[in-house]
């Protein structure tokens, strides 16, 4: 008979929840593509399932960077009852948000800004708590790793983590709420037809608050990264001095984006005719 302790997981440490998850949503990124390439039906002229794709990409790479991230943490406080219990309540909050998103998809509607009827608008609003929940996981394992002092990793990857996870977890929240409280990407109104960037969608055009949103969701990954890549070849005070320079130039970044979207100008501007 199968038991999850026999593999190393018990689900009693938030580290097990984080890696569970993981592999959720890797599998989830899976099913999404399949059905991407199977079902032709489009809304505002994208594959209906583009966007559940890109949420469960996106939180499979915010659940692996805390399953690994975790994995540092002292022994003692890898046990902590409240860092499980907000393992929890984060793989909670992103199941829901992924079978909301995906059975809006699979009923060709929107799952973002939909506040059409009080269904919808209890279903947005509990989508707000949702990524909120998602997010301060990441600033309190952060908080974890900045207070432990036998964190498994060199001073780049200690403070690119909690740097990482801290910045990166107050500037989603901000960028998102913006973008929530609008109910809208964009800031002006993008003329049909108008050139957008592959993938990810953000308008050439007009002031889209995506990419602020993106550069601060993201460096939660990319500063841990950075720091681990900077132990290997750097004294511990050189390789937290340039994470720290790092950080400063993400927080920079981000602000100008936000600057730019607010002011209904394009990351990057591209004509249209």
């Amino acid at each position: 008979m199968f038991r999850a302790e026999d593999y190393g997981f018990a689900f009693s440490e938030a580290q097990d929840w984080f890696w569970a998850t993981t592999v959720c949503f890797g599998l989830a990124f899976i099913l999404t593509t399949l059905l991407l390439a199977l079902d032709r039906r489009r809304i505002a002229g994208e594959s209906v399932w583009l966007k559940p794709l890109k949420f469960a990409l996106s939180l499979f790479i915010h659940f692996l960077t805390l399953a690994l991230l975790t994995g540092g943490v002292s022994k003692e406080l890898h046990q902590s009852g409240f860092l499980t219990a907000t393992a929890i309540a984060a793989c909670a909050a992103a199941a829901f948000e992924i079978v909301y998103i995906g059975f809006r998809a699979a009923r060709q509607e929107r799952s973002h800004f939909n506040v059409g009827t009080p269904v919808a608008r209890l279903m947005y609003a509990l989508m707000a708590l949702g990524a909120i929940v998602l997010t301060l996981a990441a600033g309190i394992l952060g908080g974890y790793i900045f207070f432990d002092p036998d964190f498994a990793g060199g001073a780049g990857l200690r403070w690119g983590s909690v740097l990482g996870l801290c910045l990166g977890t107050l500037m989603t929240l901000i960028t998102a709420f913006a973008m929530g409280g609008a109910l809208s990407h964009h800031v002006g109104q993008e003329a049909a037809g108008a050139p957008k960037m592959p993938v990810t969608g953000w308008s050439f055009t007009v002031g889209d608050r995506r990419p602020a949103h993106f550069v601060a969701t993201h460096v939660m990954q990319v500063l841990p990264v950075a720091g681990l890549i900077f132990d290997q070849a750097l004294p511990p005070p050189v390789a937290t001095a340039l994470v720290a320079l790092l950080a400063g130039l993400s927080v920079l970044l981000t602000i100008w984006l936000f600057h730019q979207a607010s002011q209904g100008r394009p990351f990057f501007r591209v004509r249209h005719r």
